[in-house]
Parts: C-alpha cells; structure tokens; sequence
C-alpha cells in the first residue's frame, strides 16, 4: 500500500470526539466532522454477517446521512447481491470509511439494516463519492486506469442501504486503533 502523504493518527478523532460530545446532552455516535468525512469521498468497505454464518463483504461507494440520524449506505447492486440478501435476512451492518491520502480510518455499527431503492440525489452522491476516492488513490500514486476502474459507479444500479449507527470505532493505524469513541 502507498505510504501516506499527510499521515492521521487515532488520538486526533478520540479527542475531537471527546470534546465534541462534552458539548452535548445527549451522545452522538459521530461528530459533524467526522459525518462530513464519510460523505466527502472515501474508500468504502461493508461487512455483513448473519448469525453463525461466514461474514460477507463488499464495496461501498458512498453514504448520506440522513435527517433522522441513520445512515443510508450507497453501493451497486450488482456485486452485492450476497450482502443485500443478508441484509434482507436482519444482519447487522459494519462500515469502514478510509481516506488513501492519510489512512485515517473510521469504522461504524449499526442495526436495523433495509435495503431502499436510490433516489436522484443518492445516484449523484453515489457518483461525486466516488470521484473522490479516485483523485485520492491517484494522488497515492496508484495508476490512474485502476482507479478508474476500481471508482467507476454506474448510477442506474445504485441502492441504499438505511440503518441506525449503533457504535464507531477509530481504525487508523498506530496506538488507539480500534477504540471506540465514546463520550
């Protein structure tokens, strides 16, 4: 994996999410800034598993959070038809959002998964997201004809994926990974 340019470390979330949630009377799973990282273009990886069955994975190409606080997953149909069953089936869901250009990392949980048809604006989130993963695996200096191929989302096979976000856990590299960010 290319090196970093600007690496993150896990301290700095833990912290932002410490002071964010003093502010508040009611813990938030994700701070503002940390909602606007997972929707500003990164590298989407989902995993499902049912109960006593091998996990499943596959590949987001966005996500928008939504009004009501839940989190709507953008990602093809096709390719995820084993994720979306198990979805379909009541598994839970976990997400990691990765940014290539500092390895920052986040993952989230949730529950109470569906499967939802894309709308307009979920297909052109679906499109922007994944336009920004692709500068940033340019900018780490992956060919530009693999992260073509590995970005290109056709709009048309878009679907969505609403749940509640349970838990988020800091996944970059180095001391702290995998803490939870708790109040």
């Amino acid at each position: 994996m290319p090196r970093a340019s600007h690496p993150h470390t896990p301290d700095d979330d833990l912290a932002a999410h410490r002071a964010y949630s003093a502010t508040l009377n009611t813990p938030r799973v994700l701070t503002p800034e940390l909602e606007a990282f997972c929707q500003s273009g990164v590298s989407v990886i989902v995993g499902v598993c049912r109960r006593g069955e091998t996990p499943i994975a596959g590949l987001g190409c966005g996500c928008r959070l939504r009004p009501d606080g839940r989190m709507r997953l953008l990602l093809a149909r096709a390719g995820n038809e084993a994720l979306l069953a198990a979805v379909d089936a009541g598994a839970r869901i976990s997400v990691t959002f990765s940014q290539p250009v500092t390895h920052r990392s986040i993952q989230v949980k949730g529950s109470e998964a569906v499967v939802t048809a894309a709308d307009d604006e979920d297909r052109e989130e679906a499109v922007r997201q994944s336009q920004g993963v692709l500068r940033e695996l340019v900018e780490v200096d992956y060919p530009a004809a693999f992260a073509e191929a590995y970005c290109r989302v056709n709009p048309q096979i878009i679907v969505g994926v609403d749940f509640t976000l349970d838990a988020a856990f800091v996944q970059t590299p180095g001391p702290g990974a995998g803490a939870e960010m708790t109040p």
